[in-house]
């Protein structure tokens, strides 16, 4: 049967708060049988759910579109609920029942539809002490005949809504983090269910955040203000039509409370003795509260929430241990970002600790040390709690979270128990799309140690760790940005941030490699202050003038995430909105990077590329070596303790990382204008290109398919990237093999280079020696860390040395890209950027090393791809499923004679490279290989 699923509107799930007027639908189908493709579609909408008010319907539209279609009903007004549904037509002339039905809802679409002001609650700060949360109410009253009641709110720090003294949303960190002085996200609730008619009250407890909380890994404060403050409206529908609002106003009340401190990163100071009971509640005497003050601030850079909340999710008990040096330590048995939700009963004022961290010295006591690069670390991932002495009590924090595995714990009062103790992992709440298993389990538990990495690092924005920075690097999201589509729908969580990379590029369009930036300040006035204070020239350096760019940011492979996450998002996802917004952006970096390479490097004046000129234009202008670098970044031979020794070496400087970098972006660029139509950039952009790989082919490549000596990074890069000619490629894949052989089947690649490494080396012909790196255990390796206990991926190569030393942060996705090797390599699911977002897309999945099974599932925007085989003695059994609404080219290994047996089932079938290529629609598959034959099923 036919059947409609899984309706989204711009991604998401029933949406509150939309602020588009053109939002986005899409569908899944279900059907039985094979080869099943939409042929047409209707929508309906109305502002009844009975659908007796239709506002629009498509009628029949034939196309076999069910992605990104744009609604064209009457002109969404704010704060509008509509209705929707669609039924569809197949090719086997079967038409489906209309779908269930699903909704959005807009926000306050105008500047105007705010009767609400910016409230701040506090009069005076000390700018450099932490700060108490302030707690924030007002009464009202409900009049009879509510129908309706939404709250739109947003803040500067984070808030937590109450009303009638139950949360009224399980949306954490809010409103997000976002460029706040561009983009200020607004969250829409529905709370009709939360009130009564009568007395009412509304609280809100405003935090830090990172408005002004400690960010980054220099531990920046007060990065976009000094305070604090809340915008909110809450608007009651009655049943006669009418409307009231309650706006924040000079009415709202506040007061401070039991939370004294809440520091995302340094953690919390809770007093319970501090008796605020019944504050958010109607009757509290808030006799003694003070007013709040009204601010002149305005509404021009508020937007509607662009992507999915963050939300409590995976739970975890501990075991309980004693260490050698004496300490308490809890071990939850995986390395989160979270929290820890306690119980305690104890005397009034016993302050309890928690300190959180990742890992166990060499000795089996609790540490911190591996976190500790960037100086001593203090007020650190810590929670203390000061007990009122009232029975059983519980805390978790709000406006903290912590990375950790461990919790060591301090003067808790009474037997410590796994009971009274749960971890909580906190992160984006993203669909989970793929799966990964094999006949290897250590490969198995990487997969399951890449997906914690996202989720521990995916929270609002793409951080490198949870832990010692908490930062949007920009380099580390755009070499993760593929494998982390195969985890999850990331579509929406990219969307939203990359609209913050383009608000934070550079007037000269360099982009930041902290996005928002928490290398410099974001506040005039603090950047003013700190400078005042300073004298050091090289602090100054790295934290220019807010709005300008630092000498650490505009680096090749961090910059390049405007270009390369678009690009990667559309193939995997087929939404070319993305494109469209990030267009101009895209652009501005690449010409950039083109201004860059004009500019002289009086270190290479003296080369070849200096001398020669082709078409009247000096070579070395198409080679980028102007400008500071990260480089490969952590290479296996390189510790964290020593990057900046080899940042001194090299001051930054990497030709062949930046002018790779620079080609690649720019045809990704000239395919980004040609998918827009384009036409004029995309001639521009591509002769730039083939200006570009001709320098690098000419100045880079050797003839022995050799870039740099010793090194696997470029070699990789360099085939990844297409860069080498046709008569170049094989020689830079069997040198990039003869480097991997040369280090015993080790890698000494880094960040940018890793990804690609064993499918390049697959893809010309070393499938035997991309297995053996896989698979290989000893350090430097994927698996490496794996034996030796990890649960998530390490930043460094030897985040735990052999001898037990530690070395950075034990949860780091970078290395954990490798996994989509696991999905387009080993499983084969592969996109195809003619027919994006899996609309068309391959199995070409790669038998190899120790392996005799492996299984992927990836549920794509249009249903579940599945691609598994198992190997016996006999064969190779292969089984596919492909999704309604869309096709597949299978590519299997055969000859001419296995083309026969083939072809009886698919005769479009036929022989190319060595494998049996055929293009199957809907349904499910078997092939078996039977030395040599193969049988379809």
């Amino acid at each position: 049967m036919l059947k409609v699923v899984s309706l989204r509107t711009e991604y998401l799930e029933n949406p509150l708060g939309l602020d588009t007027k053109k939002p986005r639908l899409s569908w899944k189908l279900h059907g039985n049988g094979r080869n099943i493709i939409q042929i047409a579609y209707q929508i309906q909408a109305s502002a009844t759910q009975s659908f007796t008010s239709l506002i629009w319907d498509t009628g029949k539209v034939e196309t076999d579109q069910s992605q990104v279609v744009v609604y064209e009903g009457s002109e969404l007004k704010s704060i509008e609920r509509i209705y929707w549904r669609v039924k569809v037509w197949s090719n086997h002339a079967e038409e489906s029942p209309f779908s269930e039905t699903a909704f959005f809802e807009t926000g306050l679409l105008q500047t105007s539809d705010w009767k609400a002001y910016w409230i701040q609650p506090e009069k005076e700060v000390d700018i450099d002490a932490y700060k108490p949360a302030s707690y924030i109410r007002k009464e009202f009253t409900v009049k009879k005949g509510l129908v309706s009641a939404r709250v739109c709110l947003t803040s500067k720090g984070l808030y937590s809504l109450y009303l009638n003294g139950v949360e009224g949303t399980d949306h954490l960190f809010t409103p997000g983090f976002t460029s706040y002085y561009k983009r200020l996200q607004v969250q829409v609730y529905d709370v009709k269910h939360l009130l009564h008619e009568g007395s009412n009250a509304l609280g809100v407890i405003l935090g830090d955040g990172w408005w002004r909380g400690t960010t980054g890994g220099a531990s920046l404060k007060n990065n976009f203000g000094y305070k604090v403050a809340l915008l909110g409206q809450l608007m009651l529908d009655y049943e006669d039509g009418s409307r009231e609002i309650i706006g924040s106003d000079d009415s709202f009340k506040t007061s401070h409370g039991p939370l004294l401190k809440s520091d995302m990163k340094a953690g919390d100071l809770y007093d319970a003795r501090i008796n605020l009971d019944g504050w958010n509640e109607p009757s509290y005497d808030d006799s003694s509260w003070e007013e709040v003050t009204v601010t002149e601030d305005g509404y021009d850079n508020l937007i509607g929430s662009r992507s999915v909340p963050v939300k409590q999710k995976e739970r975890f008990t501990p075991k309980v241990m004693r260490t050698p040096n004496g300490e308490t330590i809890l071990d939850f048995g995986q390395n989160i970002a979270g929290w820890v939700d306690m119980k305690v009963q104890g005397d009034a004022g016993t302050e309890i600790v928690l300190i959180h961290g990742e890992a166990l010295d060499k000795h089996g006591n609790f540490t911190l040390q591996n976190l500790s690069d960037h100086g001593t670390l203090e007020d650190f991932q810590e929670v203390r709690y000061i007990t009122s002495g009232h029975g059983v009590e519980s805390y978790r924090p709000r406006f903290s979270i912590f990375g950790f595995r461990y919790v060591l714990v301090k003067n808790y009062p009474g037997e410590i128990t796994p009971e009274s103790f749960t971890a909580v992992a906190v992160y984006s709440d993203l669909d989970e799309t793929g799966d990964f298993t094999c006949s290897n389990p250590l490969i198995t538990k990487l997969v399951s140690n890449s997906k914690w990495s996202q989720k521990g690092n995916f929270m609002e924005v793409p951080t490198d760790c949870p832990t010692r920075e908490r930062a949007g690097w920009t380099g580390d999201a755009q070499v993760f940005c593929r494998t982390a589509s195969d985890f999850m729908n990331v579509y929406p969580f990219f969307e939203k941030w990359m609209a913050d990379v383009a608000a934070e590029q550079f007037a000269d369009g360099s982009v930041g490699s902290t996005v928002p930036t928490v290398i410099g300040h974001h506040s005039a006035e603090e950047w003013q202050r700190f400078m005042e204070q300073n004298n050091n020239p090289m602090v100054t350096m790295r934290r220019p003038k807010p709005g300008t760019a630092s000498i650490l940011d505009g680096s090749a492979g961090w910059g390049d995430a405007a270009v390369i996450i678009p690009w990667t998002m559309y193939l995997c996802y087929g939404d070319k909105n993305i494109l469209e917004r990030q267009f101009d952006s895209a652009k501005a970096w690449v010409d950039y990077m083109a201004a860059c390479a004009k500019n002289t490097n009086e270190l290479y004046q003296h080369t070849p590329a200096y001398q020669n000129y082709t078409d009247g234009e000096r070579d070395a202008d198409y080679i980028w070596d102007t400008k500071f670098h990260w480089g490969e970044w952590l290479e296996t031979d390189t510790e964290f303790s020593d990057l900046m020794a080899v940042l001194s070496k090299t001051k930054g400087n990497h030709p062949d990382v930046s002018t790779a970098y620079f080609a690649y972006s720019t045809r990704l660029l000239a395919d980004m204008a040609g998918v827009l139509g384009k036409t004029e950039e995309e001639a521009k952009y591509r002769a730039l290109h083939e200006k570009i790989k001709r320098v690098y082919n000419l100045y880079f490549i050797h003839e022995d398919g050799s870039i740099l000596e010793g090194r696997q990074a470029p070699n990789v890069r360099t085939l990844a990237f297409g860069l080498a000619y046709e008569d170049h490629k094989q020689a830079v894949a069997d040198r990039l093999a003869h480097l991997v052989v040369e280090q015993n089947y080790h890698l000494n690649t880094g960040f940018l280079s890793t990804p690609f490494i064993l499918q390049v080396l697959a893809d010309y012909g070393h499938t035997d020696i991309a297995f053996r790196l896989l698979e290989q255990d000893t350090c430097p390796s994927w698996l490496y860390a794996v034996s030796n206990g990890a649960t998530t991926i390490w930043e460094s190569w030897k985040g735990i040395k052999p001898d037990g030393e530690l070395s950075g942060s034990l949860n780091h996705y970078s290395y954990g890209a490798v996994c989509d090797f696991l999905f387009a390599g080993v499983a084969g699911i592969r996109p195809v950027w003619e027919k994006p977002g899996y609309k068309h897309f391959i199995l070409k999945p790669i038998v190899g090393g120790t392996l005799t099974q492996a299984s992927a599932t990836y549920e794509s925007q249009y249903g579940t791809i599945a691609s598994s085989w198992e190997k016996t003695n006999e064969a190779v059994h292969y089984r596919f499923e492909v999704p309604v609404n869309t096709t597949a080219t299978i590519l299997l290994p055969g000859n001419q004679e296995d083309l026969e047996q083939v072809s009886i089932e698919f005769p479009d079938a036929r022989y190319e490279d060595g494998r049996i290529v055929c293009t199957v629609g809907s349904g499910e598959y078997q092939f078996t290989i039977l030395t040599g034959r193969v049988a379809a099923q």
